[in-house]
């Protein structure tokens, strides 16, 4: 089996209204799919977060056994593609060993360790409301009501909105459900501690990206002073983007995305690095239902650790935002069961694209 031709597609979805992270509004969605074409009649389809260059296509790709990942992988990188890229293409490749030999790729990988995930809620952005207070807790509400028992919700808009919006949405979904906030490295290490401590009486489960990624030592510094669990790392592109995060344990979760790091190739490397220097892997998602379903069969194979009766659960980052890449693109999409994301056991990646959308969304 030979790769014949690579395709991809760059999708805009606009949204109906915008929401905002600390760093910017979003008015809409976007995704690079990847469709590699093979002689045999398979196709496989992966989400990666850039483009390939033409000549590296044809270069490294076509002609190429799609069972070849770690050198294909090994080849596009060295010839100047980044991981972001790389990933398409990676995760197209492994959907494609998954149905030549009828397999989901979580048992590729080596075999699953559960058989549904349990989901959090990743929503509660910035909108521009009259009343943002109030439109946090009603959406936090419907969350709670659709069975998730995790929440994630924005932060980083100045100590004001965060410790009044954060203490309000703990108030409205009780001391039961898990909740997390993330600031999209939104504040300096000493603002971040001072937010962060005022925050900590909401009894927060983690604390995602209060400072920019790269600052180790301020992350080192966040960790030793604040008692909630700190968490990270989701625009790291490459194993060794990770290394000094992993190594000296500067995050308690290390939260890689599989269409950003590189793939199931890479994140099975940045996954072993942190089981070695024990720090957990919650992955990050937030992406088109491609990157949903390849997220679902990596984090299926994730044990647990500690391995006891009541370890920190495997939670899954279920998107919740309006986003019609991830709720059309797949004709049986994945979706949340009483809280839980079911694992796949159909070939590949066990989803099947609507190529009505891809057209409709193409830009």
């Amino acid at each position: 089996m030979k790769i014949v031709e690579v395709k991809e597609y760059r999708l805009r979805y606009p949204v109906q209204e915008k929401f905002a992270n600390s760093g910017s509004w979003n008015t809409s969605r976007s995704a690079v799919v990847t469709e590699i074409v093979t002689d045999s009649g398979i196709t496989g389809w992966g989400e990666g977060s850039g483009g390939l260059k033409e000549e590296t296509v044809e270069r490294c790709l076509i002609g190429r056994s799609p069972f070849d990942v770690e050198t294909v992988w090994h080849d596009l990188f060295e010839h100047g593609e980044s991981p972001r890229a790389i990933s398409g293409v990676d995760i197209a490749l492994w959907d494609i060993l998954g149905k030549a030999l009828e397999m989901p790729v979580w048992q590729l990988l080596g075999g699953k360790v559960r058989d549904r995930i349990p989901a959090y809620a990743s929503g509660l952005f910035r909108k521009d409301r009259a009343d943002v207070t109030q439109a946090l807790v009603d959406e936090a509400k419907g969350y709670v009501d659709q069975g998730f028992g995790a929440v994630k919700m924005k932060v980083g808009f100045g100590e004001a909105y965060d410790v009044r919006n954060v203490a309000a949405v703990r108030e409205a979904i009780g001391p039961e459900i898990l909740l997390a906030v993330d600031a999209n490295c939104g504040y300096d290490v000493g603002t971040a501690i001072d937010v962060g401590l005022k925050m900590a009486e909401s009894d927060l489960f983690w604390y995602e990206e209060p400072t920019v990624t790269d600052d180790v030592e301020g992350y080192l510094e966040i960790k030793r002073t604040l008692p909630m669990r700190i968490a990270g790392a989701e625009a790291l592109a490459g194993r060794w983007a990770f290394r000094r995060l992993i190594q000296e344990q500067a995050l308690d979760i290390v939260q890689p995305d599989i269409s950003i790091a590189g793939g199931f190739t890479e994140c099975r490397k940045v996954t072993t690095m942190a089981d070695v220097n024990r720090v957990r892997v919650l992955p990050h998602m937030w992406g088109g239902h491609i990157r949903l379903a390849a997220t679902v069969h990596w984090q299926a194979t994730i044990p647990d650790w500690p391995q006891v009766l009541n370890s920190i659960p495997s939670l899954f980052e279920y998107d919740m935002t309006e986003n019609g890449l991830r709720t059309e693109l797949a004709k049986n999409p994945i979706q949340t069961v009483d809280g839980e994301v079911p694992v796949p056991n159909a070939p590949g990646l066990g989803i099947e694209i609507e190529r009505q959308v891809l057209e409709q969304y193409a830009v």
